[in-house]
């Protein structure tokens, strides 16, 4: 119980005294069997989740995501080779039409964003 200082009273302590990092409050955990998760969710919208500075990712199930894009050329042309990144050739990276999805060493790259 806090006081109107909204500090505790003496005697009485905070439920996570002595626990270290991030540690949420019981009461705001996912529990297992928990029915609001991904589509069942109020706030589903489809499992698109379009970032501001990045491309749009697709949910893949409980905290995994996926770049759309890769996910596209994938299926598309097949597994993307160790060592490589998906770009989009028109710098538009919310088209994702296979046409404009390429697979690029990273060398190669890191020489095309120094210009």
């Amino acid at each position: 119980m806090r006081n109107s200082k909204g500090q505790f009273e003496k005697g009485l302590s905070p439920w996570n005294k002595g626990s270290k990092g991030f540690n949420p409050s019981p009461e705001t955990q996912f529990k297992s069997g928990e029915t609001h998760l991904g589509e069942n969710h109020p706030s589903w919208k489809g499992g698109v989740q379009i970032v501001h500075n990045d491309c749009i990712h697709l949910w893949a199930g409980n905290g995994v995501r996926l770049r759309r894009p890769r996910k596209i050329y994938e299926d598309n042309f097949g597994p993307i080779p160790p060592g490589y990144v998906v770009i989009h050739k028109d710098n538009n990276r919310y088209n994702d039409s296979p046409e404009n999805l390429e697979a690029i060493s990273r060398a190669e790259n890191l020489k095309r964003n120094r210009t």
